[in-house]
């Protein structure tokens, strides 16, 4: 069965947005006259802007390997974009094997692995695999950095309409949160008066139980004497009613409360570290493992905090002067 890539070009535009405010977003210039001359990103881009998908993927391939380090992720990103816009499944293939290798050698902690992840489930959207591309997108969101929030948006507008799943709900909500800014502490942090300090969750109080009164049988009246002239008969005594099954306090319901995320590890050795350097500063650390099709997230988190002001206070007293970057994320 021939595969159909009419609606490939329905996901351009957003998978276009992903890199279009990038680095690698330059001005398109005209093609140098000498023939050869070597090949730029900006003219690779120009192709892509024009629509020619061959070309573009083509020129991005010539100039890629040919890139600083720091740039070059991103460039081969606008190769998997222009190499999935063709329409053939050879094409599509090849851009969805690169898109894979990609995010398997890229370090989360670089802004361009959330990019990747956008585009991973956009990928998986478009094959119909729509759990995975709520997998995928929750991935970009844990790893995104603030100027990323609005493409991410989009991208969670068009998953959501298409899967119902709670924690992508739930992650996709924080994008709409204002962003916090970690590399200065917040004005007038309160002293530590409790408010800047972790604050453990309290355990629901068990409800008391009622005394049970029912345990213990009423007293008999004595037996009342019949006349002589009558034959004694013993008056029975009341009959015990059976005790009535006290009902189950009812669960209360988990409060919500918000840790700090402090970042997110392809390799779970380095979530480790941090959590061990977080130790000898007296700051606990938990990893929580987010399994993925393509890589397994390591976040490293810390704090129950009953809100996020407190939260926030914590984080600028005791990790911005660390150089520990952190997010205030709810939990349920």
């Amino acid at each position: 069965m021939k595969m159909k890539f009419w609606n490939v070009r329905g996901i351009a535009a957003i998978l276009f947005l992903i890199c279009s405010t990038s680095s690698l977003a330059q001005p398109a210039t005209s093609a140098p006259a000498d023939s050869q001359a070597t090949v730029t990103i900006a003219d690779a881009q120009k192709a892509y802007v024009a629509g020619k998908w061959k070309d573009a993927a083509r020129l991005f391939e010539q100039t890629c390997p040919n890139e600083p380090d720091s740039v070059r992720t991103e460039c081969y990103l606008w190769n998997v974009l222009a190499l999935s816009q063709i329409g053939a499944a050879k094409e599509f293939s090849t851009a969805g094997k690169r898109l894979d290798s990609l995010i398997k050698k890229t370090n989360p902690q670089k802004a361009v692995y959330a990019d990747l992840m956008m585009t991973k489930a956009q990928f998986q959207l478009y094959m119909g695999r729509n759990e995975k591309a709520a997998e995928a997108l929750i991935h970009a969101i844990e790893t995104s950095l603030p100027h990323q929030a609005v493409v991410l948006q989009k991208v969670c507008a068009v998953v959501q309409s298409k899967v119902k799943n709670p924690t992508l709900d739930e992650t996709c909500k924080r994008l709409s949160e204002p962003a916090v800014d970690a590399s200065t502490p917040t004005p007038d942090p309160t002293p530590s008066t409790g408010s800047a300090t972790e604050q453990p969750a309290t355990e629901p109080k068990a409800a008391a139980q009622p005394a049970n009164d029912a345990t213990t049988a009423p007293a008999a009246e004595p037996a009342k004497t019949a006349p002589a002239d009558t034959a004694a008969k013993a008056t029975p005594a009341p009959a015990v009613q059976p005790e009535k099954p006290v009902p189950a306090a009812a669960p209360a319901p988990e409060k919500e409360y918000w840790i700090l995320q402090l970042g997110a590890f392809g390799v779970k050795s380095n979530a480790e570290l941090l959590v061990n350097n977080l130790k000898k500063q007296g700051i606990k650390g938990t990893i929580e493992e987010r399994v993925g099709e393509t890589k397994t997230l390591y976040l490293v988190q810390t704090g129950k905090f009953e809100t996020k002001e407190k939260a926030v206070d914590f984080g600028a007293s005791k990790l911005t002067p660390l150089n520990v970057e952190f997010r205030p994320i709810l939990k349920k």
